[in-house]
């Protein structure tokens, strides 16, 4: 079974994941708590996780930063960013078929990864 792994070249250019990006002091702050509820991103730049949260902000919520969204964790970010590593872009707004975007939960087989 393979695990499922977030790619960041889904939202940064490829020799890029890693990044830090160019945020101000208020921007870098709220990365750092979106980096403490999703462990899975662990392995991503604040440039990659800050631009997935802006696409996220923008398709999804239809703004240009959730900022209501940084005091838990909330999995509709996590499915966003599988969604589009998946399946491609994302323009459907804020809609249930989004939460079927749970390959991040299971292998590729199906299976809880556990």
């Amino acid at each position: 079974m393979t695990q499922f792994v977030f790619d960041a070249s889904t939202f940064v250019a490829s020799g890029h994941e890693a990044d830090s990006g160019e945020w101000g002091d208020a921007s870098r702050a709220e990365i750092a708590k979106l980096r403490g509820f999703y462990p899975e991103l662990s392995h991503w730049g604040d440039l990659a996780i800050g631009g997935a949260f802006g696409d996220m902000s923008e398709d999804v919520l239809r703004v240009s930063w959730a900022h209501w969204l940084f005091e838990e964790r909330h999995e509709l970010f996590l499915n966003y960013c599988c969604w589009r590593q998946t399946r491609g872009r994302w323009d459907g707004g804020l809609d249930d078929e989004l939460e079927q975007a749970t390959e991040w939960k299971h292998g590729y087989g199906g299976q809880d990864i556990g």
